[in-house]
């Protein structure tokens, strides 16, 4: 069974040998993964019936019934405190990612690991990943079909880290590691910034710009602001 660059990319940040909860799991390609390559033991949880019956026939297709179980589950409401140490939660937007996060404290309260690939919003992941007693060790960036995904590790930690506005935003690890292919996402992210920008402006020249022209000019502004000084502080010995 082969996983998707994204998938592969979110898997590799998993613990070894770890009691994960796979929320969202789909057709529970990445549990079969865990569990046959990582030695996890994994509890497949997903809000829709349909996916998750595929997931259980996958499953037992693959010999792994027994280590792999399946439960309908909004978020983490079919989980008990202390029946995992990890959980994997890939491919939702960023905003449900925190609320399926403080919407169980009993749960998260007994979790050690979490690894999240937000689709969206992944500063308001950042903030709450730190609000919520972890501490980010790691991120991972990946090009699949086209799209840039982003993964985050974290670890529960008793003391609080302290991040800038910019950091929650673009992260610390990977300007820090001065990877090549992050470093191509914020150009990338930089150039389409700066044409919405020159967009409006030109259509503010040809029809008077309104307040709200204005307010998102000045929000993609600071965006662009936020993305040329994460650049700034790339360790440019490896790109």
């Amino acid at each position: 069974m082969g996983l998707s660059v994204r998938m592969e990319n979110n898997v590799r940040l998993v613990p070894e040998g770890s009691r994960v909860g796979d929320v969202g799991c789909d057709h529970g390609y990445a549990s079969i993964y865990l569990c046959e390559r990582k030695r996890c033991r994994v509890i497949a949880l997903d809000i829709n019936a349909g996916p998750l019956r595929k997931a259980a026939e996958n499953i037992e297709r693959a010999g792994l019934a027994g280590q792999i179980e399946c439960r309908l589950s909004d978020g983490l409401e079919k989980l008990a405190p202390g029946e995992v140490d990890a959980l994997l939660i890939a491919g939702m937007g960023g905003m449900l990612t925190v609320r399926i996060l403080e919407n169980s404290p009993a749960v998260l309260e007994r979790i050690d690991t979490l690894v999240l690939q937000p689709q969206s919003d992944i500063g308001e992941v950042r903030r709450a990943v730190v609000s919520l007693g972890f501490s980010i060790t790691g991120e991972s960036v990946c090009l699949d079909a086209g799209k840039y995904y982003i993964a985050i590790q974290a670890a529960r930690t008793a003391e609080r880290d302290t991040y800038t506005e910019v950091e929650y935003a673009y992260g610390r690890f990977l300007p820090e590691r001065g990877d090549r292919l992050y470093r191509q996402y914020l150009l990338a992210e930089g150039e389409k910034t700066e044409r919405i920008i020159e967009k409006l402006k030109a259509e503010g020249r040809q029809t008077g710009p309104s307040r709200h022209m204005e307010e998102r000019i000045r929000e993609l502004s600071h965006t662009l602001e936020q993305i040329n000084q994460t650049l700034s502080g790339f360790k440019l010995t490896e790109v």
